[in-house]
């Protein structure tokens, strides 16, 4: 199973979604709290909504994608933030700071493929901070798939994390909630 990640579905870098990727230790599940890691300075989180791939797409026309997502979840993306700035600055690769073990938080239910429309809800500490809409993405996640199928093989149970609207600072104490409609995906604590 591949985590990909997309970094520009909210802003104006590039022409086409650029991602990076992630091994399946970085994912955290069964709202299991998110413990932040020893010595990597700040930590930031990011709210997404996650496509579940349901077959093997390769070369896949957008106007086909859909057909490949089994569902959509709800996800936070933990980034060690002054790693990564170190790794831009040097040009090394992004994995210590984007790939690091339980940095995938990911919701337990997956909803219907239109569950997407409603858009999510993300709070911390019971406060709305982050509304992630379709109309709000650069890139639809048809094109998103269609592009990725074009780069290399998804397979089933691939996760598709869509990009995020904002970051937040992690913070012991504080708790994460995820909605999509009336559905909460997500809710844990920061440690």
């Amino acid at each position: 199973m591949k985590l990909i990640t997309i970094t520009n579905n909210y802003s104006a870098e590039g022409a086409a979604p650029r991602y990076y990727l992630k091994a399946d230790t970085a994912l955290l599940r069964n709202n299991d709290a998110f413990y932040i890691p020893d010595g990597v300075g700040r930590v930031i989180a990011e709210p997404h909504i996650v496509l579940k791939v349901s077959r093997l797409a390769k070369y896949i026309g957008e106007r086909f994608a859909s057909r490949c997502i089994e569902g959509v979840m709800g996800g936070v993306a933990f980034t060690a933030a002054d790693k990564l700035a170190e790794a831009r600055r040097e040009g090394l690769a992004w994995d210590e700071a984007v790939g690091f073990d339980h940095s995938s938080a990911l919701s337990l239910d997956t909803l219907a493929p239109e569950a997407i429309n409603e858009g999510a809800i993300f709070y911390i500490n019971g406060e709305e901070r982050a509304r992630i809409s379709l109309d709000d993405m650069r890139f639809t996640p048809d094109h998103i798939v269609s592009h990725l199928s074009e780069c290399m093989t998804l397979r089933i149970g691939d996760l598709i994390y869509l990009g995020a609207p904002a970051s937040f600072e992690a913070k012991a104490g504080d708790n994460y909630r995820l909605t999509i409609g009336e559905h909460v995906l997500l809710n844990f604590d920061i440690k």
